[in-house]
């Protein structure tokens, strides 16, 4: 159903997998009330609710897009990301990927999308779950995330250019901050290699 009907209380009908057109009255009484399945199951749970949204192109109406519902990145996109980070996206980290993040958290309503996905190594990718530490995309030509370190330091971290672009003499990855480059770069790999260290004292022996 469309957003206006949802949340406007438009007439534009809904439609309804595996049945058809219903109204849309009542489409929205199913998604938030108590509807029992049959007579038989009087009182039965009231049915999960998630929304995904659908994207189509003005004038058409043609889907182009929409929300993926799963947390885990499907192989496909596991494949696209891999093929545009190349390595870790985190600065100056040029680890082969081992984790596929949500740059967005998902627990925090970051979608299993492209743009909100990143290439991490192992270690990077706990770093970031340490607090202080935020992520965000950015607008860009080409794929770029914004990281915050708990200094309030920020970094750039930009896709490196694919072969044949004709930017493949550039710098891949990553524009440095402004001043104090050596110390947070030691800064960053001292985190990542303290929580690696710490994981591998918790994992049971052999």
């Amino acid at each position: 159903m469309t957003d206006r009907t949802l949340l406007q209380s438009d007439s534009e009908p809904a439609r309804l997998p595996g049945y058809g057109i219903v109204p849309a009255a009542w489409a929205r009484d199913l998604l938030t009330q108590d509807t029992a399945r049959d007579t038989d199951t009087v009182g039965d749970k009231a049915f999960n609710v998630w929304l995904r949204r659908l994207y189509t192109a003005p004038g058409t109406g043609e889907l182009t897009s929409m929300d993926s519902r799963a947390r885990l990145f499907p192989p496909g996109l596991r494949r696209f990301i891999q093929a545009r980070d190349d390595t870790c996206r985190t600065p100056y980290c040029d680890a082969p990927i081992r984790h596929f993040d949500h740059i967005i958290p998902w627990h925090r309503g970051g979608p299993t999308t492209r743009d909100n996905g990143a290439g991490l190594c192992e270690a990077c990718n706990h770093t970031k779950e340490t607090p202080g530490w935020t992520a965000k995309p950015r607008p860009g030509t080409r794929h770029s995330i914004e990281i915050r370190t708990p200094t309030g330091h920020s970094y750039h971290s930009t896709a490196p250019p694919l072969p044949g672009t004709g930017l493949t003499g550039s710098l891949p990855n990553r524009a440095a901050p402004a001043a104090d480059t050596s110390h947070h770069r030691r800064e960053l790999r001292h985190r990542a290699k303290s929580l690696k260290r710490a994981r591998l004292a918790v994992l049971p022996a052999a």
